[in-house]
């Protein structure tokens, strides 16, 4: 007779749950074909061989994205909402027939700029978990870094298409408990409102299918809800209704003070392609971009983009920092910025190149460097105001790494996102007091040929992602 006790042990360790029953179905709403397009060429690329557009620390990718649509946005449809899972990796939608009703009447306030109607909202969950299990309790700070990203880029996509509008603020614990039972252990980052494009386009070879049952399609692991039970809800869970048309504005995330700019920003005919040259550099040369091109780059900043956030202002909020080895660039570059919200600085200890990898958690591309962007921000301003301000710092700082990403990529500048370093060390180096947050750092060089990071390969997965 087998040992009970043993046998229950290891079915518990290594038995997995079944694969959702999947049923294929034609889509039906012109709203989703709207958000697969701009889904698809946002965060995947095309074709499927370009990889993702967006970088990721590990290239992990923590988060969902859920796209919710009024499937009677055609004659002989019948009104009602529909909501589907974009699985990013299969390239498919998976229709949620039991949140939609819900999700449809606490997004139904939810409306463009101007008053009107949306054809879909894409709605982006992120997912701490996938970046807590390999970077540990700051595995949380990278996946809303990431997620920010993600949100950058189909924002910006949306808006080359036609009307649309970020919102970091509404019913979020309201939404989270509505998907919960389908996918657990998800908060909501935030949600892009699309509205009619000006003009059709190839909407990607995605395949639609609807669940057969009320099965988790991403398939959350019992490790997952352990790792969830670690969070403070007060960072994650905090609501409030949906900003009015009236109170969107239209501006740049990160006030830079740049009179006048040395650059128009990333102009939004242009997005796709900018997204494409993006790229994330594996190995800087050593040498040093022209002072031009770091001008531009940062210009980028000043890219206009609809959302429920308030108008930064010269006196608060998030700020950037750029510094750069002593040279004739530091000094242009210097020069260019005085007197600009963007400060400037030569520290001493970069010639201390060992230091410099230390400060960077033993990332040696940082030795050979030509420079850094650093974002950050008072504390007092970071804690004082709740959970929403600490969201809507973090999401400036995300959104003004990838605007210079983009800005880099149109800038012959290499670029990479660092999110593991040693926070003295690096108020040190910018000049900051203890009472600043470093909150995203980025390297700047000229890229060694070839050498590209693998945010641009296909991705290796795991269950359930």
């Amino acid at each position: 007779m087998p040992d009970e006790r043993l046998l229950a042990a290891w079915l518990d360790m290594t038995e997995l749950p079944p694969v959702p029953r999947l049923e294929v179905e034609e889509p039906r709403s012109q709203g989703l074909r709207q958000a697969v397009r701009v889904v698809t060429d946002a965060l995947l690329g095309r074709p499927a061989q370009e990889g993702r557009q967006v970088p990721s620390a590990g290239a992990i990718y923590p988060y969902d994205v859920l796209v919710l649509v009024d499937e009677g946005d055609r004659p002989r449809d019948s009104p009602g909402p529909a909501l589907f899972w974009m699985d990013l990796l299969r390239r498919t939608c998976v229709r949620l027939g039991g949140p939609a009703t819900r999700l449809g009447r606490l997004l139904r306030p939810a409306r463009l700029p101007d008053g009107g109607e949306p054809v879909a909202h894409v709605i982006l969950l992120a997912r701490p978990w996938l970046s807590m299990r390999k970077y540990g309790s700051r595995g949380y700070l990278y996946t809303q870094l990431d997620t920010g990203h993600a949100a950058t880029n189909l924002l910006g996509t949306a808006l080359q298409d036609g009307p649309a509008v970020l919102r970091l603020h509404g019913p979020r614990a309201e939404i989270r408990a509505a998907v919960a039972p389908w996918l657990p252990h998800r908060e909501v980052h935030s949600i892009v409102t699309i509205g009619r494009p000006h003009t059709s386009g190839e909407s990607g070879d995605w395949a639609t299918f609807r669940m057969a049952g009320d099965d988790d399609p991403a398939g959350t692991g019992q490790l997952e809800g352990v790792c969830w039970s670690g969070l403070s809800e007060a960072v994650y869970d905090s609501s409030q209704p949906f900003a009015a048309s009236a109170r969107l504005h239209t501006a740049a995330p990160v006030a830079t003070g740049l009179r006048p700019s040395p650059s128009d920003g990333i102009p939004l005919t242009q997005w796709r392609e900018a997204s494409r040259r993006r790229q994330s550099c594996k190995r800087f040369s050593g040498d040093t971009p022209e002072p031009h091109g770091l001008l531009s780059m940062l210009g980028a900043l000043d890219t206009p983009l609809p959302a429920d956030l308030a108008e930064a202002t010269p006196d608060r909020g998030v700020r950037a920092t750029l510094l750069l080895h002593d040279g004739t660039t530091a000094k242009a570059c210097s020069e260019a910025l005085r007197g600009s919200r963007i400060g400037v600085t030569v520290p001493d200890r970069f010639r201390d190149l060992d230091l410099l990898v230390r400060s960077c958690m033993g990332q040696a591309n940082a030795r050979v460097a030509a420079g850094f962007v650093l974002f950050h921000i008072p504390r007092d301003e970071l804690f004082s105001g709740g959970p929403c301000d600490l969201r809507d710092a973090v999401f400036r700082a995300s959104c003004g790494a990838h605007l210079l990403c983009l800005g880099a990529g149109r800038n012959s500048v290499a670029i990479t996102t660092i999110g593991g370093y040693d926070p003295d060390l690096w108020r040190e180096f910018a000049g900051l007091s203890v009472g600043d947050e470093p909150l995203y750092l980025l390297a700047l060089g000229v890229d060694q040929a070839g050498s590209i990071k693998h945010d641009r390969a296909q991705v290796a997965y795991a269950h359930g992602e």
